[in-house]
């Protein structure tokens, strides 16, 4: 996809109208927090961390797992369930964006492990999805994954990435939100696509690990 000066302006528009319209509607979560994990040498070419460019970043792979206790209701049932999100990002050329998800939840009936969603997006490009819009930012070194809910809410991902030396290292924390007044989000199920409502969430853990 073209990242010309008219493709790019219209793709921050886009993501101006998500961080504007609706992250200035809704109530956020608690703080969500990760882990620095140093890892082996980068080389040499990839600047300080006052220095961090998407650009730079071409080559870099990052896994993460985040797991979250959620109350919601699905089928006339409401409950407490354990997700785990598993995400493979591989950062490409020319704002490329290689990424794959895939959902684990664990309730009262058991393990149920979604399908595994793999696609390629491009940075500051917003697409759509069966829940709402998303797109891929970088800011200072930050790397965000924000997703839009059609009912009411959003779901942001923050991917700190910090350079030491020649190590890198990531952090990633993530969170829900709802817009303010509203009690619940209401989405589509990441695990088989049924109707499912969010009440309360509140993240267990979250790793990170980048690799070149």
């Amino acid at each position: 996809m073209d990242l010309g000066a008219n493709a790019s302006q219209q793709g921050r528009g886009l993501i101006l109208q998500i961080c504007a319209c609706l992250w200035a509607m809704i109530a956020l979560a608690g703080p969500v927090y990760g882990e620095d994990a140093p890892r082996e040498s980068i080389p040499n070419q990839l600047p300080s961390a006052q220095a961090l460019t998407f650009a730079s970043l071409e080559g870099v792979k990052i896994k993460i797992k985040i797991v979250t206790e959620m109350l919601v209701q699905r089928d006339g049932f409401q409950g407490p369930v354990t997700q785990d999100s598993d995400w493979s990002i591989a950062i490409g050329p020319e704002g490329k964006i290689d990424w794959s998800y895939q959902p684990t939840s664990h309730s009262r009936v058991g393990d149920r492990v979604g399908q595994k969603i793999t696609t390629t997006a491009t940075l500051d490009t917003s697409w759509y999805t069966p829940n709402g819009e998303a797109n891929w930012q970088f800011t200072d070194g930050m790397l965000v994954f924000v997703r839009s809910y059609k009912n009411a809410g959003a779901y942001r991902m923050n991917i700190a990435l910090k350079q030491d030396g020649q190590n890198l290292s990531c952090s990633a924390a993530s969170t829900f939100a709802r817009e303010r007044g509203k009690e619940k989000i209401t989405m589509n199920s990441a695990i088989d696509g049924a109707p499912l409502t969010i009440f309360s969430w509140k993240t267990i853990s979250s790793t990170c690990d980048v690799t070149r």
